[in-house]
């Protein structure tokens, strides 16, 4: 692919996350403050991720915000985490203020891996959930599935620009969305995917498993017509450290057992890419 082209898909991507970003983070919503704040919106969402997946949840995990030394570790990172028995199942939120306008989403995303490991899949579920909420008029969901979107946007646009050397165009966004909501650690990331770059490495496994395969999945929606993902291909994750190998185990466990060669309904995240778009 020339220069110029490679240009133009980073920067349709870069596009349409800083429509879903600006957005977002122009409505006003409420948030989710506390851990029996996240327990309610748990309730609410357990029925909607078994109409979406077309399964009983069973009982919700234990939820809750992190804190301490807990929340200094993990950062911004949330996680569900079992060890494959009911009363191990458990959600921890980050606490991290840049974070709470997207908990909602996050949350959604979190609760969906009762049915996947996997994090393209749980990725697209969420959204969709949150997506659909957001379509019946429930701001909170409104506001945290845009920036979540435009996340995954963003960092496609950057795993796209690692693989093709098109720096010119993330450069202009950086620039141009410096302090907007969503672009708080971009810099950093963006760094460090053009470091990868120079020494002839793809992009890191979060780009490729929470936004490039989902960005690609709606993508290849499109252009097929359907209004769902099929089925993804299993990921190339490159190992560099205990989260690169930890996700591509879960990934491999998926592939294993089948819960990663399912489709996802996408509706209502599809218009909303969609209306982001050109």
């Amino acid at each position: 692919m020339s220069a110029p082209a490679r240009d133009e898909g980073v920067t349709r991507l870069l596009a349409r996350a800083e429509r879903l970003l600006r957005d977002g983070a122009a409505l006003d919503a409420p948030a989710l403050d506390d851990d029996a704040a996240l327990r309610r919106e748990a309730l609410r969402l357990r029925p909607r991720l078994e109409e979406l997946v077309g399964r009983r949840y069973g009982a919700l995990p234990h939820i809750g915000y992190r804190s301490g030394l807990e929340a200094r570790v993990a950062g911004p990172w949330s996680q569900y985490l079992t060890l494959g028995l009911g009363p191990t199942r458990i959600v921890r939120m980050t606490s991290w203020p840049s974070s709470r306008p997207v908990i909602p989403t996050i949350l959604a995303h979190e609760l969906a891996h009762r049915f996947a490991f996997d994090e393209s899949v749980t990725t697209l579920r969420g959204i969709e959930v949150s997506a659909r909420l957001a379509e019946e008029g429930d701001a909170m969901h409104a506001r945290a599935v845009r920036l979540e979107l435009g996340r995954v946007a963003l960092g496609a646009a950057l795993a796209a620009a690692c693989r093709g050397d098109a720096t010119r165009p993330v450069e202009a966004f950086l620039e141009r969305m410096a302090g907007a909501a969503g672009t708080e650690r971009l810099g950093a990331l963006w760094q460090r995917t053009r470091r990868a770059a120079a020494a002839g490495q793809g992009p890191d496994c979060t780009l490729v498993l929470y936004a490039e395969m989902p960005a690609g999945a709606l993508e290849a929606a499109r252009a097929c017509g359907t209004r769902h993902a099929a089925p993804m291909p299993f990921p190339r994750i490159p190992v560099r450290g205990a989260q690169s190998l930890f996700l591509a185990l879960t990934a491999r466990a998926d592939a294993w057992t089948g819960r990663r060669r399912v489709c996802v309904p996408l509706d209502a995240t599809l218009r909303l890419w969609e209306a982001a778009g050109d």
